[in-house]
């Protein structure tokens, strides 16, 4: 730790740095960081929320702090860069932070990382911010999307172009909130009420989900789940309303024979033993070895029997039938997809998505669409989620795929929907079509896509 800074910041910067600046992967940088940074709850909490809140904004950072730079941002040093982004959230999205110790926090804080003589210009620069920053902010027109919601144009513009003005714009707001964090009780180990009882001994906030029975909301964001002895018991699993929502709608039952093609890490593939109470089969196939590891670590925290892994690429499933059962009551593909649901909840995908990689991802949904539904049996269901609202990537890539496999049909999964989504009439005609978009700014979503589909008899 660089001595005589404030530690939280001096932790924000180090993790900031490695993203913005060397592409690594917020998450993995704000785990390794913390966990042997010594920090307190309150000051473990204060960091991600600066780390998350840089990066989530940056975009919009980048256009405020243009303003006051004699050159171009991106011709600045890294660190210095770094430093201005993080000084220019502190001062106009941080809550709690007088503007005068943000200035001189960072200006303290390039001292130690940047070149001799940055700090005057830092200085200056956030001084000008934090006296006109939030007027200009004000005041950015609605068609300067990407500025206003701080997102590549081309990405505004797709959600623009997909969606409308209005909706649109909806959608980019509700993607600049802050999730909930909510878990899943393991209703094959526990019942909700013991699970409450359990997280009330260990003092944490919660309520229970409105969505989903054994869903439960955690208030307060708690820095560190793993710690819980009831999450360690295995008695819950942190997974999203949405994502469990794939599961619930899949619907296996106890004595399925189940493929998950695309399976780490795990939160779809434990989910669906619970639901079938551990009988039965799961393969579980993923083509990263590293990350097929943490369904085995997940299914054996939480006591489940059924599942079995196997690394493997599934553009490529035709090749393995020898390792498979040859046809499965139940074929999940949750493909690889752009992610542009999770854009509140996993910012870096603001930095690296962009519309050429969201095109390079349709062969590949549509190869391990291709390569999995001769393993579904006849009766049987296949079912795609993908975390994004591009239709490309969802219906369209759906009627592609029925359009050159009659012996697939929609089917109708309105009567699995929960009570309250049935209300929103656009969710309860979708689903009755078999095929359902969940949209951040309905509801306490993350943007997904579901559809279910039934093999002929």
């Amino acid at each position: 730790m660089i001595s005589g800074m404030d530690q939280a910041r001096g932790i924000a910067y180090q993790c900031l740095y490695e993203v913005l600046e060397e592409q690594g992967y917020s998450n993995l940088v704000l785990k390794q960081q913390l966990a042997s940074s010594g920090l307190s709850a309150k000051e473990r909490s204060q960091v991600t929320a600066m780390v998350y809140g840089t990066i989530t904004r940056v975009y919009t950072l980048d256009a405020v702090l243009s303003r006051y730079l004699s050159k171009d941002l991106s011709k600045l040093h890294g660190p210095v860069r770094t430093c201005l982004r993080m000084g220019a959230w502190q001062i106009l999205y941080s809550y709690g932070v007088k503007n005068y110790a943000a200035v001189s926090e960072t200006v303290e804080l390039v001292k130690h990382v940047g070149p001799k003589g940055a700090e005057g210009m830092v200085n200056a620069v956030l001084r000008k911010v934090a006296e006109e920053g939030e007027e200009f902010l004000s005041s950015i027109p609605k068609k300067k999307a990407g500025i206003r919601y701080s997102l590549k144009s081309e990405i505004a513009g797709c959600l623009l172009k997909w969606y409308g003005q209005d909706k649109g714009n909806a959608l980019m707001e509700a993607f600049l909130t802050i999730p909930k964090v909510t878990v899943r009780a393991n209703l094959f180990r526990t019942s909700v009420k013991e699970l409450e009882n359990e997280l009330t001994k260990e003092g944490i906030s919660f309520s229970e989900s409105e969505v989903l029975p054994y869903g439960i909301d955690f208030s307060g964001n708690p820095t560190d789940i793993s710690t819980l002895e009831s999450y360690r018991n295995g008695l819950f699993s942190v997974q999203s309303l949405s994502a469990m929502l794939v599961g619930h709608i899949a619907d296996p039952k106890p004595g399925f024979s189940v493929l998950d093609t695309c399976s780490a890490p795990g939160g779809k593939t434990t989910h669906m033993a619970e639901i079938m109470k551990d009988q039965g089969r799961i393969d579980a196939l993923d083509a990263n070895e590293v990350r097929l590891r943490m369904v085995d670590e997940a299914a054996t925290r939480l006591g489940l029997s059924i599942i079995r892994t196997m690394p493997y690429d599934c553009t490529y499933l035709q090749e393995e039938k020898e390792k498979l059962l040859a046809q499965y009551d139940l074929v999940l593909c949750d493909v690889p997809c752009s992610g542009l649901g999770l854009l509140h909840r996993k910012p870096d995908i603001r930095l690296t998505m962009d519309y050429e990689k969201m095109q390079s991802l349709l062969p590949v949904q549509e190869k391990i669409l291709e390569n999995s539904c001769e393993r579904v049996k006849a009766g049987g269901c296949l079912v795609y989620s993908t975390c994004t609202i591009d239709p490309a990537e969802n219906a369209l890539q759906i009627g592609h795929f029925l359009s050159a496999h009659p012996e697939f049909t929609c089917e109708d999964f309105s009567g699995m929907l929960p009570d309250n989504l049935k209300k929103n009439p656009r969710i309860l005609r979708e689903a009755k079509e078999g095929m359902l978009t969940l949209l951040p700014d309905e509801g306490d979503f993350d943007g997904f896509f579901i559809a279910k589909l039934r093999r002929k008899e």
